[in-house]
């Protein structure tokens, strides 16, 4: 049975990564584009990096929630999404990097790599927990998965585009008040002490609802704009190629 929730934990969580990213890739790549706006292997291989960065991720966090407190909660959601934003920061910021069209979406396969292990980390957990996954239990970790997909996707996303524009800082913070924002109301669907039933269910439509519009934001907005601007800012030494 660990095996059968292994497998379907992995699908859950990679799946919809790996689906998203070509959702999200597909239009600045070839056929739909001549000249692609990236490298594929250089995308995969953040993608790859982003994998190992998740296990890591879900480490932390998995050890924060289980030893959390009502008194130190608060603080430890604030503190996990600056360390995991600020790494992601980090990572993308380096000088090679800066000012490159490609870093917006080399910061797409990134997240999407964080999200895949750290989505399948979050539904194999939720699976054991349930004892006797059925339908509904198929279901909801499915959600809950594809929440963290969309999280981790839209905020490095986000912050990649704003290290190609050269507005690092700005979109730096967008990043952060999402991941805050989602955090906060995600865990409170499951604090039933704190936020009893049915009214942390309004958390979790909210949190749903955060990483839904930030990915509508990235896909439909910044992506597009920045590729938009990007024979202005060419011209103006703003970005290289």
């Amino acid at each position: 049975m660990a095996d059968i929730i292994q497998v379907l934990s992995l699908v859950i969580g990679a799946g919809p990564a790996l689906g998203l990213m070509y959702f999200t890739l597909k239009d600045y790549t070839f056929p739909a584009v001549e000249k692609p706006f990236f490298n594929d292997k250089k995308v995969f291989l953040f993608f790859a990096i982003g994998i190992i960065v998740g296990v890591i991720v879900f480490g932390f966090e998995d050890w924060g929630t289980r030893s959390a407190t009502p008194e130190t909660a608060i603080g430890l959601i604030l503190g996990f999404a600056i360390m995991e934003e600020l790494m992601k920061f980090v990572v993308l910021n380096f000088p090679r990097f800066q000012r490159k069209v490609d870093t917006a979406f080399c910061g797409v396969g990134f997240g999407l790599g964080i999200a895949a292990t750290f989505a399948f980390a979050t539904v194999y957990v939720f699976f054991l927990d349930v004892g006797n996954v059925q339908i509904a239990e198929v279901v909801a970790g499915s959600l809950l998965g594809f929440m963290f997909v969309l999280l981790h996707g839209s905020t490095t996303g986000l912050i990649g585009t704003g290290i190609a524009r050269g507005e690092a800082q700005m979109y730096f913070i967008e990043a952060l008040l999402i991941h805050i924002g989602f955090a906060f109301f995600y865990q409170s669907f499951f604090a039933v002490d704190i936020v009893p039933f049915p009214v942390n269910l309004a958390g979790l439509v909210v949190a749903a609802a955060i990483v839904v519009w930030a990915y509508h934001r990235l896909h439909s907005m910044a992506l597009p704009n920045l590729i938009s601007d990007a024979k202005r800012l060419y011209a103006q030494g703003k970005m290289k190629a």
